[in-house]
């Protein structure tokens, strides 16, 4: 059973959770709570419960350019023994190829079939989507989008013009307050819709926490009047290529989720029928009263553990 202190409830943290919780109204339900979570040591406690594993990556394999301890020789050994696992990622901002060598760089032993992206689920929706529609690209000068299906696009640095169907909001760096009141000036004199392929709000970076596009369209629809779709976790696109990208069709319950945040790793996972694992050693939920947490939230993970590599002998 997990304790509830007062000591973070002030913290960021709990702002986060606070600010999620503000949106919880466009986030996939979830079931009644019938588990209570049980706070354990690694990754290896609860490896004999489960067929597959789900990671997250940002707070749990790395924060920024810097790897977590221990997490590259967990995913070793899951390797070395056969278990199947995939990273499941919010990063849209980076084709395939770029986040596999982001990730050996840091390390990590990693193909590009171990990753499935909220990228992969963008370029999925959009294959589905109008072919005349012309989108207005949020993303960095120089960005790469050649894999995804865009034949008529353009990158957006702010007001939109009378020609832009639809706003893919791909990646947020660089993007400021200044462009993103342009952005809004243009959709609430002509709606339209914005589809948000990085659902969460921050991500976790050495020194502090950076807004990631769902951060920058949170109460979007509200100011603007513009449709907003989110692609990436929590929404069941991402988890249903996630599950159809593993070796065996296991039940979900036979299937794991470890993650550093409530609304978008374990609130995912729990609407996709799977359990669930919280892990707050590093990421978005560093200094975290879980108990409290769940209590004011609902959203109770099976395994809280600080970090999924077995912590160093003293």
């Amino acid at each position: 059973m997990l304790s509830t202190t007062d000591a973070t409830v002030d913290g960021p943290a709990w702002a986060l959770l606070q600010a999620y919780e503000a949106e919880r109204a466009v986030w996939p339900a979830v079931p009644p709570v019938r588990h209570v979570p049980r706070e354990v040591t690694c990754l290896a406690d609860v490896l004999p419960h489960y067929q597959a594993l789900l990671f997250d990556a940002f707070g749990v394999l790395n924060v920024g350019d810097r790897a977590i301890p221990g997490a590259s020789q967990a995913l070793a050994a899951l390797r070395r023994d056969g278990v199947p696992f995939r990273i499941v990622s919010n990063a849209a901002s980076v084709p395939k190829a770029a986040l596999v060598a982001r990730y050996r760089a840091l390390g990590f032993a990693l193909d590009a079939q171990d990753f499935v992206t909220s990228r992969d689920a963008t370029a999925a929706a959009l294959a589905q989507a109008p072919g005349h529609w012309r989108w207005a690209v949020v993303a960095p000068e120089g960005v790469d989008w050649s894999d995804l299906p865009l034949s008529q696009a353009r990158r957006c640095d702010g007001a939109l013009r009378d020609g832009d169907d639809a706003v893919l909001f791909l990646a947020a760096q660089g993007w400021n307050e200044h462009a993103q009141a342009r952005l809004e000036a243009s959709l609430r004199a002509q709606p339209r819709p914005v589809w948000v392929a990085n659902p969460d709000l921050i991500s976790p970076w050495e020194g502090g926490w950076v807004r990631e596009p769902g951060g920058w369209c949170a109460g979007l629809t509200a100011r603007t009047g513009a449709p907003v779709r989110r692609i990436g976790k929590p929404f069941g696109e991402l988890f249903a290529l996630a599950l159809a990208s593993l070796p065996q069709p296991w039940t979900p319950a036979q299937v794991l989720m470890l993650g550093d945040t409530l609304h978008t790793d374990v609130l995912g996972a729990l609407a996709a029928g799977l359990h669930a694992a919280l892990v707050t050693g590093a990421g978005a939920s560093t200094g975290l009263d879980v108990g409290r947490a769940v209590q004011a939230t609902g959203l109770a993970p099976h395994w809280v553990m600080p970090f999924i590599g077995r912590p160093p002998r003293p």
